[in-house]
């Protein structure tokens, strides 16, 4: 019996915390389960064993990436931002029709993104179209 690994993602397409410990705990229940209830006169092979860890193996690896990943982009838009402090910009809000422009006077990092202080308004870092010295 194959085991397929499940994921789940959230909208950036990078797997929770909370659904990865939750797929990881699936896999093993399931695994462990069919060990418990494998037919001892038909044990479970050596190599589908192997293999089966070698997918959890591969899941984890995928998972390490990800985060990896998740991080760089975190630290790369940090320093996109921070460079832009003093900086003139013209930025497109979602949901305006006018054009936010002014300098960048500070920078805020919530859970939402990287926002920037332009002119006492707030832009997101993506909204921005235009960079003047």
């Amino acid at each position: 019996m194959n085991v397929a690994p499940a994921s789940t993602a959230n909208t950036n397409g990078v797997p929770t915390s909370a659904t990865r410990s939750s797929s990881r705990d699936q896999f093993l229940k399931l695994f462990l389960t069919q060990l418990q209830y494998q037919n001892p006169l038909e044990p479970m092979q050596d190599k589908d064993f192997l293999t089966q860890l070698a997918q959890f193996t591969q899941v984890e690896n995928a998972e390490e990436m990800a985060r990896t990943l998740q991080q760089l982009q975190t630290l790369l838009a940090s320093t996109q931002a921070t460079a832009l402090i003093g900086k003139q910009v013209a930025a497109l809000r979602q949901g305006e029709t006018t054009l936010t422009q002014g300098r960048v006077s500070a920078v805020r990092f919530t859970a939402d993104g990287v926002w920037l202080v332009v002119d006492s308004k707030e832009v997101r870092l993506q909204d921005v179209l235009q960079v003047s010295g």
